[in-house]
């Protein structure tokens, strides 16, 4: 764990659950899993290796949250970006029958345009959601539809892929910037 994280307050870190995670993706593990990006095309995660990564689960259909994280999500890389501090995003969606790729891209149209959106196979998804231990329950709604509750998950990587820390909901995108400028000035 970077020592700058452990000094930048109201963090989350997730040191009890990194030896599990480090150990996952000996021989690439879930970077190597095939997702397809919002253009249809092949994705995997270790693409991004190499540069400091947010990373948030969510589903397009969300009608609270989802939109709320991705809003600050946007926010922090507008101000990273300003500040030339460079840092990749990522969507990952929990509700493939619903998220193709068209669907992904469309609700990524309201964002930044850096963000890659991602969808797969069910059972590619599940790995890679099992692996950052999100949890995915389908809700019923009294519409006939389903929402799906999925905790909370942005999780920001180092350059290897490796989780650093677990950014609640509800801060403010500064606390994102700011934990991904102590991560990269600990990298330097």
């Amino acid at each position: 764990m970077s020592p700058g994280l452990r000094h930048s307050g109201c963090v989350l870190l997730l040191c009890c659950l990194l030896q599990p995670w480090t150990m996952a993706i000996a021989g690439e593990g879930v970077g190597a899993i095939p997702l397809i990006d919002q253009d249809g095309a092949d994705f995997r995660l270790s693409a991004v290796h190499g540069s400091v990564v947010l990373l948030l689960f969510g589903f397009t259909h969300c009608p609270h949250i989802c939109p709320l994280e991705m809003s600050r999500l946007t926010a922090a890389l507008e101000t990273l970006e300003s500040r030339g501090q460079e840092v990749k995003a990522i969507f990952i969606t929990v509700d493939p029958q619903r998220d193709s790729p068209a669907v992904i891209k469309s609700y990524l149209s309201h964002f930044h345009p850096t963000i890659i959106g991602l969808t797969g196979m069910p059972g590619n998804l599940d790995a890679v959601t099992d692996y950052y231990r999100v949890k995915r329950v389908q809700a019923p709604t009294t519409q006939g539809s389903y929402l799906v509750d999925h905790g909370n998950s942005l999780y920001l990587l180092n350059a290897q892929g490796e989780p650093e820390a677990l950014v609640p909901p509800g801060l403010p995108s500064s606390h994102i910037v700011n934990l991904v400028a102590a991560l990269q000035e600990h990298t330097h």
